[in-house]
């Protein structure tokens, strides 16, 4: 089949019609289409989760289970007992059995906290389905004890209501209040001021009306001096001042006191709070979805939540214990998703606590903090336990299996599922329909241009040479997100109208590379700058290797090209010896291929290479040589010397040998392959040998510029290198 023609049945033939939940129904035509205008898509997060229906499955069960769980609570009427914030709480773990969880193990990139966000969205149309009840949680003043608030549950919206009518209550109240302390503190205002009126009236007469006093005008007795006549006048009014003043006083002093003390309109509290006896709702599902709680990385408090601390809060004049509560990420995704990201990283007390969670389904909340040792009040309040029914996603890569608390990860096999994501799914046709749904997805999600078909083919032919596979594509979405953004942002700069297969190529080719490949590939360049590579011709005893140097950290790779030079002079009896310099002496792999290639050489043509000969192998201008694929270099390097023929120099060779009892030496396959083809075609080599796994599994014989040719066996190798 031509590249033309396979392009053409890429995403195979024909029309198809496209239905989504809550959408409208579009007929696609996967044959003829020109871009991804138009492209049908879901509302619903889950029919955006690719490559990963095994992982589905698993959640889906998890989902029907959890869904079970809470049809037969509901049944039971669990809540009633928490109705009434005085009744005595039940212990919810003889009611709720614990589970189910789910722990996603994957790579990044590969959808977990899409699943996790999508499994909020799912439960919420079950909930609706099932008749499955959403609550609120409001915490009340306990006047018995102030430092236990009180708990109640009620079913959502009731909430809400119940916070207006307390509200409502506290405020009759408050203002009933206000009305006596208004009317003191108006008394005694009105009081003051009309003794200060009568004070200063009595001064100021007389010498407004120039009185005679012994039988002179005041202000010809005081020659005109007010001053002097004030101050004399002073003491007969001075009990006057003091006590207009006085009352004054108090009534200011009694609407600031009152204020504080939490009247009508109450002072304002730590985190918007009042001070006032009304409850304060702590979980609010008014909006009845299930909600979905991101923990990842939160501390004690944020997950458990805490008590505040108020600077007012000796003497009565700071915020009531109740409404300085503040409900944690357990209290909040209360039959939602609870959705922790690298859940390795939770400290010990934060697992041990989490495990308790999961156990008893409900929490009290204290102050939780390693940075307090009770110097604080706030250290002495603790509610009365609140409901936690969550249903947990973890997630974290594969190291995560041994780095989580043993207590919480056994109870995470025991009542939940252990779901590995796939890092790659089946190249098939339907499979690069959905890459096609894909590319769609993010170019509505992020506002960008409509992509061309050839554009879609080669983002999914980007896909499949990631994935190392020639018949799987990766699911390691988000490194191809950053692709599409790119080539978008290209094609907006040239004034295209839509990004196309170059754009897309460019991309990839010049600017979304990771930092650490860019590392890798400058120094690749710096040392290849002094690398005594010259494809052309043929010689003894030389032949050019393709290795790989990748970031121990990261996993990116790239190729490289080693020259292998090897020498045998004829020994005495006994006195030969096998030597490899150019390889770190920390080599894992290579002493076992060194001693593969003694076996096979001996096999081959019945010489022993370390006692007949002294052998001598150099991994030229390459101190770092480790693996398996030196193999097969190093033993078509003596082949070439024993046989008396020259290798090709434009041929480039990576495998595996194995030593084997049949007549066929076998070279299996090796890793790497995408980019060690990539090196050979860049010093432009003429063809590549590998093993015959790798070229079927592994590559696509199209992608390059250099022939690439299979070989399964020793003599197919020496077919090619020395014909």
């Amino acid at each position: 089949m031509s590249d033309q023609e396979r392009k053409e049945n890429y995403f195979g033939k024909g029309k198809s019609k496209i239905k989504w939940a809550n959408c409208k129904e579009v007929e696609w035509d996967w044959e003829n289409f020109h871009s991804t205008e138009g492209f049908p898509l879901s509302t619903k997060l889950l029919d955006w989760v690719i490559g990963q229906d095994q992982a589905m499955k698993e959640c889906y069960l998890c989902l029907d289970e959890w869904v079970h769980k809470l049809k037969n609570l509901d049944k039971d009427n669990w809540w009633k007992d928490w109705e009434k914030p005085d009744n005595a709480k039940p212990t919810v773990k003889k009611k709720l059995s614990p589970g189910p969880y789910l722990f996603l193990l994957g790579d990044p990139g590969t959808g977990k906290s899409l699943i996790g966000r999508a499994l909020a969205d799912k439960l919420t149309d079950l909930y609706r389905e099932n008749n499955v009840k959403m609550y609120d949680v409001l915490s009340w003043k306990n006047m018995i004890i102030p430092s236990e608030p009180r708990i109640s549950i009620h079913q959502s919206p009731k909430g809400k209501e119940i916070i207006t009518k307390e509200r409502h209550k506290v405020e009759r109240k408050a203002w009933k209040k206000s009305l006596g302390v208004n009317s003191v503190k108006y008394l005694c205002a009105g009081l003051g001021s009309l003794l200060l009126f009568c004070a200063f009236y009595t001064i100021l007469m007389p010498w407004a009306t120039n009185n005679i006093v012994q039988y002179v005008p005041i202000q010809t007795l005081y020659d005109g001096n007010f001053f002097q006549y004030f101050m004399d006048a002073l003491p007969g009014i001075a009990p006057l001042l003091m006590a207009g003043g006085s009352l004054l006083f108090s009534s200011f002093f009694l609407s600031y006191l009152f204020k504080m003390l939490g009247g009508q309109g109450g002072m304002k509290g730590i985190s918007g709070s009042e001070n006032t006896d009304a409850p304060k709702i702590l979980i609010d599902n008014s909006q009845q979805i299930a909600q979905f709680i991101d923990a990842t990385g939160h501390g004690s408090s944020q997950l458990f939540g805490s008590i505040a601390w108020d600077p007012y809060q000796t003497g009565g004049l700071g915020t009531p214990e109740h409404q300085r509560v503040s409900a944690g990420d357990v209290h909040r995704a209360n039959l939602g998703i609870l959705y922790i990201d690298e859940l390795k990283n939770l400290m010990p007390s934060e697992a041990i606590t989490l495990l308790t969670v999961l156990e008893d389904g409900q929490l009290p909340i204290a102050l939780r903090s390693q940075f307090h040792g009770g110097d604080t009040s706030a250290m002495a309040v603790a509610t009365e336990p609140l409901p936690c029914v969550t249903f947990l996603v973890g997630a974290g890569n594969f190291d995560s299996i041994h780095e989580i608390h043993p207590a919480l990860m056994d109870r995470i096999y025991g009542y939940g599922k252990v779901v590995r994501m796939n890092n790659d799914f089946q190249n098939t046709e339907e499979s690069r329909r959905k890459y096609l749904q894909f590319i769609a997805q993010e170019a509505s999600r992020f506002n960008l241009m409509p992509f061309t078909r050839d554009a879609c083919i080669e983002i999914i032919e980007e896909a499949r040479r990631r994935s190392n596979k020639r018949e799987t594509l990766t699911t390691k979405f988000r490194p191809l997100i950053a692709i599409l953004k790119t080539s978008s942002v290209l094609a907006m700069n040239a004034g295209e109208v839509e990004v196309s297969g170059d754009r897309v190529k460019e991309a990839i080719r010049d600017h979304c590379k990771t930092i650490q490949k860019q590392i890798l590939e400058n120094m690749i360049k710096e040392e290849n700058k002094f690398l005594e590579i010259v494809p052309t011709g043929r010689k003894l005893g030389v032949i050019y290797g393709l290795a790989v140097c990748s970031d121990p950290c990261s996993g990116e790779s790239i190729g490289s090209v080693s020259r292998i030079k090897a020498q045998m002079i004829k020994a005495k009896k006994d006195c030969g010896y096998f030597k490899v310099t150019g390889v770190p002496k920390d080599a894992i792999y290579m002493p076992g291929s060194i001693a593969k290639v003694r076996s096979v050489i001996m096999k081959k043509y019945g010489i022993d290479v370390a006692k007949d000969y002294c052998t001598h192998i150099d991994f030229s201008q390459d101190y770092a040589v480790d693996g398996p694929s030196a193999g097969v270099t190093m033993t078509l390097a003596l082949c070439s010397l024993l046989e008396k023929k020259p290798i090709r120099q434009d041929v480039a060779v990576t495998g595996e040998i194995n030593i084997s009892s049949d007549d066929e030496i076998e070279v299996t396959a090796v890793g790497g392959l995408y980019e060690k083809i990539k090196a050979a075609e860049s010093w432009n080599f003429k063809e590549v040998v590998i093993p015959d796994r790798n070229y079927q599994y592994s590559i696509e014989p199209t992608d390059f510029k250099v022939v690439v040719r299979p070989g399964k066996t020793l003599d197919d190798y020496l077919k090619v290198l020395l014909s």
